[in-house]
């Protein structure tokens, strides 16, 4: 569990940066200062290697965590913290080297970022990088040197407490900041490493401690891997898979998926069944449906049957090599939705006002018991399954709003409708045939069982009530006039 080994050509470099420190103190000649830059560049190039390999174990342990996100994610945690760490620190480093080129040459820090080692006139100056790393003070307690050292022990501190007691005389954390035993001027690790150093000097030596803190950041997160690793399970396979919140998307939502590699066995099929599944108990209720698994790959189709949200769990059970079974939950959910179909005629947006105007919400994508419906000047009443009545309060208009509860409990106004109110036309009376007036002979008159009211040209399903009404007879000469409170 301790770090990878270092490569000959890493070796290589490490010696001849140890070779080159040892040098300063006897004379800093221009072949000493080139050397420097080709230590540098190597270091650098390091560096670069060394967070290759750092992303691929971050790429490993995200692949650990969705195999067992129970299991894995404690320490997924603690790695992504060494992670965090690590870019803080190189970061602060990095910044440290910038500004010690900047002031050296006394250039802006947009020049110093772009500058390279070998194109720097003061390489061989060390009154400014002195300063900064070891200002006014005698044990460098007052320059950069100090605050560098503190931030390299609080990170290998911290480091160190992810691993176990037991194991940390074999998982070492690279990083030595202990004053210098063989120093003939009884240097402590600031003086010994940044005073009356040429800035050439300066740089590499904070390139060599970038590498420390890579290499700590890769031994550490390679340990916590190792402590939950699941390469116990044999995968013959790797590919590539997209996983997104939602197939549809609304305009002006961002589209979000999650793109991983996932390993899987193509000779070795996992045995998976989906039915209601409680992790708390480990047990289905009911009995599962075993699904068809093709080359390790399992293929779930369902029926729909009703509209809505339809939630499902399952387990996919392995066998190690070991002969051991493990099962790994998952749950998931997806929405039915009838085929949507809007044809608008805009207008007709008319509701009636005193009838309970029929209308229906819906959309798409979003089930109907996510939608909230509200209405201004009007009695809205729900009827279930995305159909309401609209009953108006006065004249004017009815303002429909709808908001959507999201996936991720967000509440986003999904717009509205403005209805026109209009007053229902006036109603006619029909006795028999007649309409307003006409002639009926007695016998058609005697069979008829009142007064008939009709709303003449409305394609609204309404019949009017009659209450009174008033009839003119005329026959034989004589009129007469008749008044009713009913029909």
């Amino acid at each position: 569990m301790a770090s990878a080994k270092d490569t000959p050509r890493q070796k290589m470099i490490g010696m001849m940066y140890l070779v080159l420190t040892a040098l300063l103190a006897l004379n800093v000649s221009k072949d000493i200062l080139d050397a420097f830059i080709v230590v540098n560049k190597g270091l650098e190039n390091t560096n670069v290697n060394f967070t290759d390999r750092n992303d691929a174990l971050y790429s490993l342990f995200d692949l650990a965590k969705s195999v067992d996100p129970v299991r894995v994610t404690p320490n997924w945690k603690l790695a992504q913290d060494v992670k965090k760490r690590s870019e803080e620190l190189t970061g602060y480093i990095n910044k440290l080297q910038k500004e010690l080129i900047a002031k050296t040459e006394g250039v802006d820090q947009s020049v110093a970022d772009t500058i390279q080692l070998g194109r720097i006139d003061n390489k061989d100056s060390y009154d400014t990088p002195t300063n900064i790393m070891i200002g006014n003070s005698e044990d460098g307690s007052a320059g950069a040197s100090r605050e560098l050292k503190n931030k390299l022990n609080e990170f290998k501190s911290k480091l160190t407490e992810y691993i176990l007691p037991q194991d940390r005389t074999k998982v070492k954390v690279g990083i030595n900041t202990e004053d210098p035993e063989n120093s003939e001027e009884n240097e402590n690790w600031e003086l010994y490493n940044f005073y009356n150093r040429p800035l050439v000097a300066s740089v590499t030596i904070l390139s060599k401690l970038k590498n420390d803190v890579k290499n700590a950041e890769a031994t550490t997160v390679d340990y916590l891997l190792k402590l939950v690793d699941v390469g116990n399970l044999k995968f013959d396979t790797v590919a590539a898979k997209v996983i997104p919140q939602s197939n549809y998307v609304m305009l002006g939502e961002e589209y979000k998926a999650d793109v991983f590699l996932a390993a899987f066995n193509k000779t070795k099929n996992p045995e998976i069944n989906v039915g209601d599944y409680n992790e708390a108990t480990k047990t289905f209720t009911g009995t599962p449906n075993a699904i068809n698994v093709e080359r390790g790959l399992g293929k779930y189709t369902a029926a729909t049957t009703r509209e809505g949200i339809v939630n499902y769990s399952g387990t996919v059970k392995v066998v190690s090599p070991d002969g051991k079974e493990q099962i790994f939950p998952f749950k998931s959910e997806y929405i039915v939705a009838k085929p949507a179909l809007t044809v608008a005629a805009e207008n007709m947006n008319v509701v009636y006002r005193g009838l309970p105007n029929p209308i229906s919400v819906s959309v798409p994508g979003i089930p109907t018991e996510k939608l909230t419906v509200s209405a201004t000047n009007a009695v809205l009443t729900s009827k279930g399954n995305g159909k309401y009545e609209v009953k108006p309060n006065a004249d004017g208009t009815v303002n429909v709003s709808v908001t959507a509860t999201l996936e991720n409990g967000e509440k986003r106004n999904m717009g509205s409708q403005v209805l026109r109110i209009k007053r229902i036309p006036k109603p006619n009376a029909k006795f028999a045939e007649l309409i307003e007036s006409g002639s009926l002979n007695k016998g058609t008159i005697t069979v008829q069982r009142g007064l008939i009211a009709f709303y003449p040209s409305f394609e609204y399903d309404a019949t009017p009530k009659i209450t009174s009404f008033s009839m003119s007879i005329l026959g034989g000469g004589i009129s007469e006039d008749f008044t009713s409170n009913n029909n």
